[in-house]
């Protein structure tokens, strides 16, 4: 949806063809028109939803361009206002709409999308994406509050133009207002860049197991259309919730959307605004696809965020807080596991542990925020060195150690200096203007995998980093081979 287009409204755009960046007073009348094109599509597509005679059916603008704004907060402006009111009056006026009929109309769809797009800005960035289960509740209660303010200014529109009593408008406005909020603001408030995007898709359809929810719906949408009647809608529910429990929240967001809509479809082509069941059954029908979409996407942002606590937990037991690096046990973990897969194959290996020169002095003499830095560097230039199969861990304190599996020792030599030299060039700038160098000390072992533990590596590298300590620093002293 355009709402999701973050990056298509970034200040940094170039003109077209041009190659040069673009004036604030251009890139201002881009907003306009894309706001107003954004209201005039959006509404355009309601209308083409409107039976004869009535209001629309599906009525989409309102949300989308709440969404639009929340993403897009300096879109808010005085003449984006102005830019909105007009593509709905164009929309309308396009349609055939009496001029008053219109002005009312779109009156109160401005009020609609001014709650919306307020109350939103009022909660944390974490709940307008969605990502934790309470984050529904202010969905909910902020798609409640917009479908009011709406109904409160234009449910009267119908009782004038169309007829009937007061409650059956402000029943029908409200509830067609709820279900298109409920629908269409998850996918506006959940939408990823467009490369993501594709990149999701594409995991999903190379794998067959992850396309047998997508399945379950399509079947289930088309077993619903063969029985029909009230009970349809709710023959895709279980599909869904097992498309909420597979995919991420935007996906099942879209899933529920067009599930929604073809009910919406279905209820059109079978029911005629004349007939004298057709205001009940709408009403109580956009009650159930709010709900529908309530449903799988509080279980999908439930499941999200167990994956994201289960990410968090693995992290804080597998990664050194401050470094980025290998927590210690995780660096023995896996470097058991690679020796031996290394000794299956009759490989080579070879481990280094390295020492930051005088980093008590560095403390001392510029605070542990400094020490905290310099840490930070070293892992960093340190990464940028070694291979991807290479495992790096912090030991504790300023002590880090390096497994090179499937290397000769000779080259295990070269790869040490190439470290060595990367520290020794490593010059930090404090937040005082004062800067410091930082060296270190490395001890290498190496041996076959197959006849080499992991232990006898570190103890022999441990050995060796001590020797290049005594012997002057900035150096790499290489321990005997380990013997057979």
């Amino acid at each position: 949806m355009t709402a999701s287009r973050d990056s298509s409204l970034s200040p940094s755009a170039n003109a077209a063809g041009s190659g040069k960046t673009a004036s604030p007073r251009l890139l201002a009348l881009r907003r306009l028109a894309l706001v107003a094109a954004v209201t005039f599509g959006s509404a355009l597509l309601g209308h083409l939803t409107r039976p004869a005679g009535f209001l629309a059916s599906f009525w989409i603008a309102n949300a989308v361009l709440i969404g639009l704004l929340v993403r897009n907060p300096r879109l808010a402006t005085p003449t984006a206002w102005l830019a909105i009111a007009g593509g709905y009056l164009a929309a309308d006026l396009s349609m055939g709409g009496g001029f008053l009929l219109t002005l009312w109309l779109t009156a109160a769809n401005l009020a609609g999308v001014i709650a919306g797009f307020l109350l939103f800005r009022r909660i944390s960035p974490v709940d307008r994406r969605l990502q934790r289960p309470q984050s529904l509740l202010f969905l909910l209660l902020i798609s409640v509050a917009a479908a009011v303010a709406a109904a409160i200014v234009g449910s009267g529109s119908i009782v004038v133009f169309y007829g009937g009593s007061l409650r059956h408008a402000i029943e029908l406005y409200l509830t067609s207002e709820l279900a298109s909020n409920l629908m269409i603001l998850p996918l506006a408030l959940t939408a990823p860049p467009l490369q993501t995007l594709r990149l999701r898709v594409g995991a999903i359809w190379r794998s067959a197991r992850a396309l047998l929810p997508l399945a379950t719906l399509l079947a289930s949408i088309g077993i619903g259309t063969l029985i029909g009647g009230p009970g349809a809608a709710s023959v895709p529910v279980p599909a869904l919730l097992w498309c909420a429990l597979s995919y991420g929240i935007f996906p099942t967001a879209l899933l529920t959307f067009a599930t929604g809509l073809w009910q919406s479809t279905a209820l059109a082509t079978s029911l005629p605004p004349s007939s004298a069941e057709f205001l009940p059954t709408v009403i109580s029908h956009r009650l159930s696809l709010a709900l529908l979409a309530l449903g799988p996407i509080m279980v999908s942002s439930i499941n999200s965020g167990r994956r994201v606590l289960l990410r968090e937990l693995n992290r804080a037991a597998n990664e050194d807080t401050l470094t980025k690096t290998l927590s210690r046990r995780a660096f023995l973990q896996r470097s058991e596991a690679a020796l031996a897969e290394s000794a299956a194959r009759d490989g080579v290996a070879s481990l280094l542990m390295l020492d930051i020169d005088r980093f008590k002095r560095i403390n001392d003499e510029h605070g542990h925020a400094a020490g905290d830095t310099a840490l930070i560097a070293i892992a960093r230039q340190l990464a940028a060195v070694l291979r991807p199969q290479d495992l790096f861990g912090r030991m504790g304190g300023e002590e880090f150690a390096i497994l090179l599996p499937e290397i000769s020792p000779e080259d295990a030599r070269g790869v040490a200096e190439r470290v060595r030299a990367a520290c020794d060039q490593l010059e930090l700038t404090l937040d005082d203007g004062r800067t410091i160098k930082v060296t270190t000390s490395i001890g290498l072992a190496s041996g076959k995998a197959m006849q080499a533990s992991l232990q006898g590596l570190l103890k022999q590298a441990d050995d060796a980093l001590y020797a290049a300590k005594r012997e002057g620093r900035n150096r790499v002293i290489e321990a005997a081979p380990v013997a057979a």
